[in-house]
């Protein structure tokens, strides 16, 4: 890692937490960053022994969320799913730790499909909404596309610890990736960015508890932002959804443009694109359930017709 990234950081600042937090994951990045393959694998199978044996981190959430996606499967075939879960998000989490080695060589382990439908879409200098889940490995997407020369912006949530999310921000740009804050200025800097003609990269599967819009996933109602829907209706950018699931030992990044038929009604056109799009990603999703974080509570939210706790 390049030693600016760091040095930018005034650790005194902060809380002690915040700078343990950070002075490990800056470690373990540093780790991650010089292992080898060998390394990494074994770095893998020890994380996914402590979370899934040692830890049990979310192995209920995980069990309840298998349930409701895929009621059709027996109890055995839900638990093989989640037991490769756990082997899928530890080689993630070490994929993470080992980005910055990955510098200027993205394309060594990354393959494209149907990248020419993002180059289609940006002849129209209206931007592109660039949308994702948190599956396979998200995280290479923005980095791959910026090293072949796109501009991308990354719309992302702040870490509670201020210092680890501008470890992240940093790595991100030594890409050639933008990163957008959630936050007041947000709207803006995105705007700005689709007349700049620049990719938004965003993921639209998280449980958005102040959102009182609810589309189907996995045929049970689950909470989505409107961010997406209010930037294609407001500039009507293209929207592609993008995903990266982990093949072999690379990374198949696969673009799809998704097209709406509007009514010209706002509420009833931002639920038709946001459940378009939720259930474009669902199918990838079912070719791969392994690869999805089952770890998050999905359906936290729920709405007035289905209000039932799951969690």
């Amino acid at each position: 890692m390049p030693e600016t990234s760091a040095s930018k950081l005034r650790l005194e600042k902060h809380k002690f937490r915040h700078r343990l937090e950070f002075a490990l994951f800056n470690s373990l990045k540093r780790w991650g960053e010089g292992a080898s393959a060998k390394r990494l694998r074994r770095g893998a199978y020890l994380l996914d022994l402590l979370l899934y044996h040692v830890l049990r981190i979310c192995r209920k959430i995980v069990s309840i969320n298998l349930e409701l996606a895929f009621p059709e499967l027996s109890a055995k075939e839900r638990g093989k799913i989640a037991r490769a879960n756990y082997r899928w998000f530890s080689r993630f989490c070490m994929d993470v730790l080992h980005m910055d080695a990955w510098q200027g060589h993205t394309s060594q382990v990354t393959h494209f499909n149907n990248l020419q439908i993002l180059d289609e879409a940006l002849t129209e200098n209206k931007g592109v909404l660039l949308v994702s889940g948190h599956f396979g490995n998200w995280e290479m997407i923005p980095s791959a596309l910026a090293e072949l020369g796109y501009p991308v912006s990354m719309y992302v949530g702040q870490q509670t610890n201020p210092l680890t999310n501008e470890l992240q921000n940093n790595a991100r740009a030594n890409f050639g990736v933008e990163t957008i804050d959630k936050g007041k200025k947000a709207t803006l800097q995105m705007g700005r960015a689709l007349a700049a003609n620049k990719i938004i990269a965003m993921l639209i599967d998280q449980n958005d508890h102040k959102s009182d819009l609810y589309v189907n996933f996995f045929a049970k109602l689950a909470s989505s932002s409107k961010g997406t829907a209010a930037f294609h209706l407001l500039r009507k950018s293209p929207v592609i959804l993008v995903t990266c699931p982990y093949v072999s030992d690379k990374f198949e990044i696969t673009f799809q443009r998704i097209s709406f038929e509007l009514s010209g009604e706002q509420e009833k056109d931002t639920h038709h694109i946001s459940q378009n799009i939720t259930a474009e990603l669902e199918k990838v999703i079912r070719q791969y359930p392994e690869q999805y974080f089952w770890m998050h509570r999905r359906w936290r939210a729920r709405p007035p017709e289905d209000s039932e706790k799951i969690y």
